[in-house]
């Protein structure tokens, strides 16, 4: 009876279609609980994609858009115009998105968010505050049909990322959408725009300064591009006196296009995102020295070296000094250690390397008696 049931069905089938009659196909579209498209989708409509009810090919629903100045993303329902059902509820193309029709495509639950980046005084700030993500539509506005697309992608840009590769980005914020990157080096391998998909693989980018610098100001020039993995760190020169200890070492990223860091004298690394940065003064290298000061009448060391503070202005110390004469007063500074001796008392005192101003040096009436005994013996 079963297998008669089935060719029952066929012959009735091939019936239809032999007397012009259409097949009709359904679909499960997202809708409004009341049904006058203010509210954001949350019950269902069946609608008819295909057969006699032509004009019910897709499913819709309002668009999601931004509006320059506001942070704050709504559903474009100007005057009820855009509606969540059947095609026949779009009204104004530029305000409602039509997808395929396949169950709940025009949900809202299909939106998705990526972090959010502001162009604040010609830089790409990311935001950390209450409006550290955007909200974003998968789809475009728009009369062509679309396909839900479940690559849902964000654009990440690092600081100095040039501004036209988000053309868009008054309407679409950093949303990866068809029309949001011009750019063919935005892509998921880009160095300074990338897409990425939403959540950690978006948050967790690293980049780093990238090139060879001598000075502040040419590193101030260097570009940050994004490294190959979130995982990677970041290196640069160790700076000593505003100056690299070796000037062959490059920032960048770790082991990547020949940045690299064996010898931790010379360079140094780091784990977050933007941090090998240009270091403030005396932070890399603080000189240790030991502390002179007169009293009874001669000069004597502090127990223990101890670091020199930093300048507001000139060079930092990087070398330390002691009184060549420690029973004359004259020609050294009270407290003084920190720092090579100044031209005025080159005749007076003496430089030496960090931590080792605590010799003892000789005076005139010692080097005669040393000289004395020499002659005797």
């Amino acid at each position: 009876m079963a297998g008669s049931k089935c060719l029952l069905g066929v012959v009735v089938l091939l019936l239809c279609v032999e007397l012009g009659y259409s097949t009709v196909v359904v679909t499960t579209c997202a809708t409004t609980s009341t049904g006058d498209g203010t509210t954001t989708g949350t019950g269902t409509v069946t609608c008819q994609t295909s057969g006699d009810d032509t004009d019910n090919t897709a499913c819709t629903r309002p668009a999601w858009a931004y509006t320059s100045g506001s942070d704050a993303g709504a559903w474009k329902e100007t005057g009820g115009d855009a509606k969540w059902g059947c095609s026949t509820a779009c009204g104004t193309t530029d305000n409602c998105i039509k997808c395929a029709p396949t169950a709940g495509c025009n949900s809202k639950d299909n939106l998705y968010t990526c972090p959010h980046y502001k162009y604040v005084d010609n830089v790409w700030a990311l935001q950390t505050d209450a409006t550290a993500t955007v909200t974003c539509d998968p789809f475009l506005t728009g009369a062509s049909i679309q396909t839900l697309n479940t690559n849902k992608k964000c654009v990440a840009l690092t600081p100095d990322a040039a501004f036209n590769l988000l053309p868009n980005y008054d309407s679409q914020r950093s949303c990866n959408l068809p029309t949001a990157v011009t750019d063919t080096s935005c892509t998921d391998t880009g160095t300074q725009c990338r897409t990425c998909t939403s959540g950690d693989a978006c948050d967790n980018l690293r980049y780093c300064k990238v090139g060879t610098a001598t000075t502040a100001a040419a590193y101030a020039a260097l570009p940050w591009n994004f490294c190959t993995t979130a995982s990677a760190k970041c290196t640069r020169p160790v700076i000593v006196n505003g100056i690299p200890v070796d000037t062959a070492m490059k920032f960048g990223c770790l082991d990547e296009n020949s940045a690299t860091c064996t010898d931790t004298t010379k360079c140094s690394t780091c784990s977050t995102t933007g941090c090998n940065t240009w270091p403030a003064a005396g932070s890399d290298y603080v000189v240790k020295c030991y502390t002179w000061t007169w009293s009874d009448d001669k000069w004597t060391k502090s127990s223990s070296a101890t670091a020199c503070s930093t300048p507001t202005a000139g060079p930092l110390p990087t070398s330390c000094s002691l009184p060549k004469d420690r029973n004359t007063k004259d020609g050294f500074t009270a407290g003084g250690g920190c720092g090579a001796c100044t031209t005025a008392n080159a005749k007076t005192c003496l430089n030496t390397i960090a931590e080792k101003n605590s010799g003892y040096i000789p005076t005139a009436s010692v080097l005669g008696i040393l000289l004395l005994i020499s002659l005797l013996f």
